[in-house]
C-alpha cells in the first residue's frame, strides 16, 4: 500500500507540473504527428516503388528495399521519439530551474541536443532490435530471458535522457552514467516505471470499453466507438507519457543534486527521496510554489 501511495504522489506532483505547463503534452503530439509524416513519406514511396501492392512485398527483388526502408523509418521514428521526450524534460528543466517553458523553448532546448540524441537512438534502436529478436524466439525460456532483458534495459536507462539534456554526453557514457544513478534511485526508478504504467491501464479502461462498445455496435456507432476509444487512449498515452518525462527530470535533480524540486516536496515524495539520501536532504529551490514565478530560482 505505501508504494502505490508513493505513485500516487509522484503522479500527482508531476500532474501539478503538467497543469502549470500545460503546452508540455503537446510535443508527445507532434512527435506522433512527425512520425506518421516519416511513415507516409518514406513508406508509401518505397512500398509503390516496389512489388508490395501486387504481392505483398514477397517478391525477391522488393524485400531488400522493404527491409531497409523499415529500418530507416525505424530509425526515424526513434530518433523523433527521443527529440520529443528530450524537449518534455528539457521543458520540465526550464520550469524547475524557475523559468517559464513553451512549446518553442522546449524544442529548441531539445534541438541543441541533437549531436547526442542521434547517437544515443542509435544505441537504442540497436539494442531494442536484438531484445525483440531475442523475445520472439520459439523458445519460451529464451523470450522469457528476452522478456527479462527488456525490463532491465528500460531501468538502466530510465535517466538517460535527462543526462542528454543536461549533461550532454555520449550514447555509452549517458549508460553508464544512468547506471551510477540508479543505485540511489532504484526504489523511486520501479515505482515510476511500473506505477504510471499501472495508472495509465486504468485511466485507459474507459476507452478500451468505448472501443469494444463500438466495434461490437456496426454501422454509424462502430466508427464513432472505435474514434473516441481510439482518442481516448491516444490522449492517456500523452498524458502518461509526459508525466514520466518529468518525473524523470526531477529524479535526475534529485540524484545529482541531492535537492527535491519544487512543487514535490510537499506531495509526501520527498519522504521517499530522503530514504535514498545518503545526508541531510537540502529541500526546494526557492519560494513561488507552483505559481508565479516559477517551481524555484535555481538553475541548472
Amino acid at each position: 500500500m505505501g508504494r502505490f501511495r508513493r505513485t500516487l504522489d509522484t503522479a500527482k506532483a508531476s500532474w501539478a507540473v503538467l497543469q502549470h505547463d500545460r503546452e508540455l503534452a503537446v510535443l508527445p503530439i507532434l512527435g506522433a504527428i512527425a512520425s506518421l509524416g516519416v511513415i507516409a513519406a518514406i513508406g508509401i514511396p518505397i512500398w509503390l516503388s516496389t512489388d508490395g501492392i501486387d504481392d505483398g512485398g514477397s517478391s525477391t527483388g522488393s524485400e531488400p528495399m522493404l527491409w531497409i526502408g523499415g529500418i530507416i523509418i525505424l530509425f526515424a521514428i526513434t530518433v523523433i521519439t527521443v527529440f520529443f521526450n528530450a524537449a518534455v524534460v528539457s521543458g520540465a528543466r526550464e520550469r524547475f530551474s524557475g523559468g517559464d517553458p513553451t512549446i518553442s523553448s522546449a524544442i529548441k532546448g531539445a534541438f541543441s541536443r541533437l549531436h547526442v540524441i542521434v547517437p544515443w537512438a542509435i544505441l537504442a534502436l540497436t539494442v531494442g532490435m536484438v531484445l525483440r529478436a531475442i523475445q520472439s524466439s520459439d523458445n519460451a525460456l529464451t523470450r522469457i530471458v528476452g522478456s527479462l532483458l527488456d525490463m532491465a534495459w528500460g531501468v538502466l536507462t530510465f535517466l538517460v535522457v535527462p543526462i542528454l539534456v543536461v549533461e550532454q554526453t555520449g550514447p555509452f557514457s549517458s549508460v553508464r552514467r544512468s547506471g551510477e544513478l540508479l543505485k540511489q534511485t532504484w526504489g523511486e526508478n520501479l515505482i515510476a516505471q511500473v506505477g504510471f504504467g499501472i495508472i495509465g491501464l486504468v485511466a485507459a479502461i474507459p476507452g478500451i470499453l468505448i472501443f469494444a462498445l463500438g466495434a461490437s455496435a456496426g454501422g454509424v456507432g462502430a466508427v464513432v466507438g472505435i474514434g473516441i476509444g481510439v482518442v481516448w487512449i491516444a490522449l492517456v498515452s500523452v498524458v502518461i507519457s509526459t508525466l514520466t518525462a518529468i518525473f524523470q527530470m526531477a529524479l535526475y535533480l534529485y540524484a545529482t543534486t541531492g535537492q527535491v524540486p519544487m512543487g514535490f516536496e510537499s506531495s509526501g515524495i520527498n519522504d521517499t527521496f530522503h530514504e535514498r539520501s545518503q545526508g541531510p536532504l537540502m529541500r526546494g529551490f526557492g519560494g513561488g510554489g507552483l505559481g508565479g514565478g516559477g517551481l524555484g530560482g535555481r538553475r541548472f
